[in-house]
């Protein structure tokens, strides 16, 4: 994980019980905050990608497959040839 030495300061309104809990759990709110982000966009990284392959037709999904094969056969070759 990358982190950047330029920070920018936000305000956010949170549910006062979820503060709490947060509270209970670290002492560092920001870090939270920080790291609730990062997961949060993770995921909607994973759901567009997801969302991306299931719309694809079968034969997209075995090109891409089909493709993922020949090109991993043609690293392992190359790694073999180098006795990597």
């Amino acid at each position: 994980m990358t982190q950047s030495s330029s920070k920018q300061r936000i305000s956010i309104t949170v549910d006062s019980k979820l503060l709490q809990d947060i509270d209970q759990l670290t002492h560092n709110r920001s870090a939270a905050v920080e790291e609730g982000l990062r997961l949060w966009h993770r995921q909607q990284i994973e759901n567009q990608l997801r969302a991306f392959y299931q719309a694809q037709k079968p034969t997209e999904r075995q090109f891409d497959q089909d493709w993922g094969e020949f090109a991993q056969t043609q690293m392992e070759e190359i790694l073999d040839s180098e006795g990597v």
